[in-house]
């Protein structure tokens, strides 16, 4: 049985961004639980006794999240050269290397169902891998064969890959691979570059050269390689919709309850002192947290995950599969679409948003976020200068933490605002803003003479 894994999240999710310039993009919350607290949940329902987590940015938070968990140790390297680095990093923190252990993309989330099937019966070189759901340009991809893991393709042209890869059980003596790594991807198609980087899936290719056979077991559920901030909106419905459908029935806790006028079209489970108030309307299932309270006729669409001490008033709405943080505050008639919101951000005194919000964040009276093209397409965005259109949320604008707008700001389809930034009153974004930036408009006035002699008088 494999007792020990590695879990690899010393990349610096540069294409995660805004989300990244505060936090390991493997902690961003996923139906309001970080990823890597998600996955190593799933980890000790299959008798894990020992994770060990490398990490080369923001690994204080990551320590922080598991400070009570004796079975987790996370490993702050000062950097990584690639995964392969990572991987070699952290190998001399486990207990027994010389026992098979597994090995793990701490970015990706794989369903605990899935964690369980595979490591209950598990051999040495089984590869967790996954079915692509966007083309194999997007990724590192691989290829199968009679069930077998036979070859890995660097953002391949054509319809070769198909899958792409989780995670695999190997020992100690991967290790020698991966420390005579090239340093750049080499399976390419002509004409495509690689940035000079230990990909961990080069090794494994060395591996198979040298004789290794890598069989693939493909996941049952969907598993999301969580690398631009659509992926973590894609999550966040899939988590929302698992979690809130397993309601059958009302589950209220101590101190909650729900008032005679507000109307449940489903089940909601309710957090400790939290209440339903006055002509509240839950339009199917969904899950809120502790010291929250919904009042004066707010709306919540199906499948929505709403955190611990938060407050929505007064009409607010939101929308199917969202999800509200901890502390965060909606009133005066704000609407949310479907949304991930992150903690303590401030929504009120109407306005309309659709997409991501970092931490901390307040919006201005007014705000608004475009969600409809004039010619009903999809927002092109650049990832790192490269230009893609998401096959989801392509539309949706994303707000990195610590920042705020201002009275009626407009954000246009598919923008981005970086951390620590300031959208001022009357601006109509219609570009990406940079981290630790303040945009405002400039005015023109004219003043004429004016008076009652206007109107005749």
């Amino acid at each position: 049985m494999i007792k020990e894994t590695l879990i690899l999240a010393g990349g610096k999710g540069e294409k995660f961004w805004p989300f990244q310039s505060t936090r390991n993009k493997t902690m961003i919350p996923i139906s309001n639980t970080p990823l890597l607290v998600h996955t190593v949940d799933g980890l000790l329902q299959c008798g894990m006794e020992h994770i060990v987590i490398v990490s080369a940015t923001h690994s204080p938070q990551i320590r922080n999240a598991f400070r009570k968990q004796a079975e987790v140790d996370v490993v702050e390297i000062a950097e990584s050269k690639g995964s392969a680095d990572t991987f070699l990093q952290g190998l001399g923190k486990l207990t027994d290397p010389t026992r098979p252990f597994f090995v793990l993309h701490g970015d990706c989330l794989v369903q605990a169902e899935d964690l369980v099937s595979f490591l209950s019966a598990v051999s040495l070189n089984d590869a967790l891998v996954f079915p692509l759901r966007e083309p194999s340009t997007n990724w590192i991809a691989c290829r199968l064969d009679q069930g077998k893991v036979i070859d890995f393709g660097g953002h391949h042209r054509g319809n070769l890959m198909t899958h792409q890869l989780a995670g695999f059980i190997t020992d100690k003596n991967f290790a020698t691979v991966c420390e005579t790594n090239p340093g750049k991807f080499t399976n390419l198609k002509v004409g495509v570059g690689s940035p000079q980087e230990n990909y961990i899936e080069v090794s494994l290719m060395d591996a198979m050269a040298d004789g290794s056979t890598f069989n693939a077991r493909i996941a049952s559920q969907p598993v999301f390689d969580i690398d631009k901030p659509w992926h973590a909106m894609e999550a966040n419905v899939y988590m929302n919709q698992k979690r809130c459908s397993a309601l059958k029935s009302n589950e209220l806790a101590d101190g909650a309850s729900i008032d005679a006028t507000a109307r449940i079209d489903g089940f909601v489970r309710l957090g400790k002192n939290s209440r339903l108030g006055k002509n509240v309307w839950i339009r199917g299932n969904a899950i809120i947290g502790d010291e929250t309270i919904l009042d004066q006729g707010c709306i919540v669409g199906a499948n929505v995950v709403i955190g611990d001490h938060c407050s929505i008033l007064n009409h607010a709405k939101l929308a199917d599969h969202s999800t509200l943080g901890h502390r965060c505050m909606m009133d005066q008639g704000f609407e949310l679409l479907t949304s991930v919101i992150l903690d303590h951000v401030y929504l009120v005194h109407y306005g309309e948003y659709y997409g991501m919000i970092g931490e901390n964040t307040d919006l201005g009276a007014g705000t608004t976020c475009g969600t409809l093209r004039f010619d009903d397409g999809l927002t092109v965005q650049s990832v790192k200068g490269r230009k893609e259109t998401p096959t989801h949320f392509a539309n949706a604008s994303y707000i990195g933490d610590n920042s705020r707008t201002g009275v009626c700001a407009v954000l246009m389809p598919g923008v981005k605002v970086g951390s620590n930034s300031v959208v001022a009153s009357g601006v109509v974004l219609n570009e990406d803003l940079a981290d630790r930036t303040l945009i405002y408009a400039k005015q023109d006035t004219v003043k004429v003479p004016w008076g009652p002699e206007k109107y005749g008088w």
